[in-house]
């Protein structure tokens, strides 16, 4: 409804055709009516929300990079691991694994994929996990975690599918990083590390319900993108400059 037709409904009956006209003539009867002032029909505010809520969204998927590019960071302090990402075919940070969400249905598995191809590494493509399982334990300390994808089909997965999974039954092993357990590392599609220590120790791991998150890639790259473009190099943002350099490789 147009900002004259409440005078309509609530005029006398006498003005409604003189109204009428001036409602055909642009609202010229009511020169400060919202529609009159914009000429956008009192749509400029949910514009410009729209707007503030696109910027908000790039923000948020802004800061999970950084908060990614402070995960390498720490796993650079290990040579061995520093190694591991040099060899790995793609990456999968989680900065911030929620505390307690080791249990299974633990949500909080937001986090970045990136692939290395030929020395180089892509742009970062956000995804999300649903659930992780430890086997048997369960509980333990939240934090940073990361998923070291060792051979292509790991990184596949992630091109191709959505609303996958990472274990056996989707043909791909997950073997956990530990300084103690050097030999079972080439065993493994998918090395996960953690920072915190013990937590993951001869664990069987299974990762759930990965899926695109395609809120905060059309956010982060300011249009529609696929996950297949991203990981193969083909979109890219100068803001992940950052992230792409700190990975060895």
């Amino acid at each position: 409804m147009t900002a004259a037709a409440p005078l309509l409904l609530s005029g006398a009956i006498l003005a409604a055709p003189a109204l009428a006209a001036d409602n055909s003539g642009n609202q010229a009867a009511n020169p400060g009516s919202p529609a009159a002032t914009t000429g956008t029909g009192g749509n400029a505010a949910p514009n410009q929300n729209d707007a503030k809520q696109s910027q908000s969204a790039k923000q948020d998927a802004q800061k999970l990079v950084e908060a990614a590019l402070k995960e390498v960071q720490t796993m650079q302090n290990d040579p061995k691991l520093k190694e591991l990402m040099g060899k790995a075919k793609g990456i999968y940070l989680v900065p911030n694994f929620g505390r307690g969400a080791f249990v299974v249905g633990g949500r909080g598995g937001a986090g970045v994929v990136l692939a290395h191809t030929n020395g180089q590494w892509t742009d970062p493509a956000f995804y999300d996990f649903g659930a992780i399982s430890l086997g048997a334990q369960a509980g333990g300390a939240g934090g940073p975690i990361a998923f070291l994808l060792m051979s292509q089909g790991a990184v596949d997965a992630f091109r191709n599918t959505n609303n996958f999974s990472l274990n056996a039954e989707g043909g791909l092993s997950i073997v956990t990083y530990s300084t103690n357990a050097q030999t079972s590392w080439g065993k493994g599609d998918i090395i996960l590390w953690s920072n915190t220590k013990g937590a993951y120790a001869g664990a069987s791991v299974s990762v759930s319900d990965i899926v695109w998150d395609g809120g905060k890639n059309q956010a982060y790259y300011g249009k529609t993108v696929q996950p297949m473009d991203i990981l193969a190099g083909k979109v890219g943002s100068p803001d992940a400059a950052q992230l792409k350099n700190a990975l060895p490789g």
